[in-house]
């Protein structure tokens, strides 16, 4: 088997590139709403990974998987200004990939405890994007009229949705040692 350092890096490389290849659309999201989309489905990647990580990790390794997390938000932050940044469809600033990074951190802080105690991933996954969703409701109505708040509400929680499904069918991917590649995106899963 190969190390856990080499196997960590590969499982985040893999998740960010999951991402890249599937960032959300942005209807019916302004720029904060996207920011915190686009942080969300980076974090429940991030979730993903782990979970696969400590699942086949030995109990020595555990602890490095673990102390591996806090790197996550660094490698969100350098995937957005390397690659992402032209693809965005909003301007942005330079700031951008900072705030992407620290939206993608919380989900994964979240879900910590329920991973060290090994919960299931869908419960996982489920329980840090609503966590996620209420702690930045201000941020998915920021800049919308009253009257569209609601369905700005509903467009973030359908592509939450769409971010769960992408983040297990990314597990089952791992499972198999499948890399991600843009033809699976297009494929449609």
């Amino acid at each position: 088997m190969k190390p856990i350092e080499y196997r960590t890096d590969i499982e985040y490389l893999q998740a960010v590139r999951c991402v890249e290849y599937r960032l959300p659309k942005p209807t019916h999201l302004r720029k904060q709403g996207y920011v915190l989309a686009l942080g969300l489905r980076y974090g429940l990647m991030a979730i993903a990974a782990t979970f696969h990580l400590l699942e086949t990790a030995s109990s020595e390794d555990e602890r490095f998987v673990l102390s591996s997390t806090r790197s996550w938000p660094r490698i969100v932050e350098d995937h957005v200004r390397f690659e992402l940044l032209s693809r965005v469809p909003f301007q942005v600033d330079l700031i951008f990939p900072n705030a992407v990074s620290r939206c993608a951190e919380r989900p994964l802080r979240i879900a910590l405890p329920m991973l060290k105690q090994l919960s299931p991933l869908e419960t996982c996954l489920e329980e840090s994007a609503k966590k996620y969703i209420s702690e930045n409701m201000y941020g998915i109505k920021m800049n919308w009229p009253w009257y569209h708040k609601r369905a700005a509400v509903r467009e973030f929680r359908r592509q939450t949705q769409e971010s769960l499904t992408f983040a297990l069918h990314f597990f089952e991917r791992r499972q198999y040692d499948l890399d991600e590649v843009p033809e699976i995106a297009l494929l449609g899963e």
